[in-house]
């Protein structure tokens, strides 16, 4: 899908790093709200499929949206689980979280229409309490479309590397 792109010019990818760098600016801070409605457009789709770990023989399709998956919303879905953080009533948030979100490895492509196609690595080093700390790494795949004078993601794919995960909840947002 990506190969056969044309990437973005240094300009629009600068650009492109730095609506991410104010998207993990207003997670990190706990500023959800403001996220959706500055950086998530109103067709997002916010997809982490659920990957097994096959043999290299397998050749059956990797996950579709009908399948299992850790998340699989739209902006009703996202609003949902943000007006739950803000209510008081998600116990696992209460205290709330440190988050710290590592963005790397951008690659940016036109892909027509005012879009773009991403690919970036995301590093999730996450402090509950006084003792609990987990890291995850995902691959990350977005979807892109021009907004005035940013961004707006209208699909994202998470995909996380491990199949196991020792966290008590997958609770975040990235």
């Amino acid at each position: 899908m990506f190969s056969e792109q044309v990437p973005v010019t240094p300009d629009v990818h600068y650009a492109v790093e730095a609506h991410y760098r104010a998207e993990v600016r207003l997670l990190q801070t706990g500023q959800y709200r403001e996220w959706l409605q500055g950086m998530v457009a109103d067709d997002i789709h916010y997809w982490m499929p659920v990957y097994e770990q096959r043999l290299a023989r397998d050749r059956r399709p990797d996950p579709t949206p009908d399948d299992a998956a850790i998340y699989n919303d739209d902006l009703g879905e996202l609003k949902q689980r943000v007006e739950r953080l803000y209510s008081g009533q998600v116990w696992m948030e209460d205290p709330p979280s440190r988050i710290r979100y590592f963005v790397t490895n951008v690659e940016a492509f036109e892909a027509g229409n005012g879009e773009l196609d991403v690919l970036s690595n995301v590093l999730v080093y996450r402090n509950r309490r006084q003792t609990e700390v987990t890291v995850h790494t995902l691959g990350r795949e977005d979807k892109l479309r021009r907004d005035g004078n940013g961004f707006r993601v209208f699909r994202r794919k998470l995909i996380l590397d491990a199949r196991v995960t020792q966290d008590k909840n997958l609770y975040f947002f990235c």
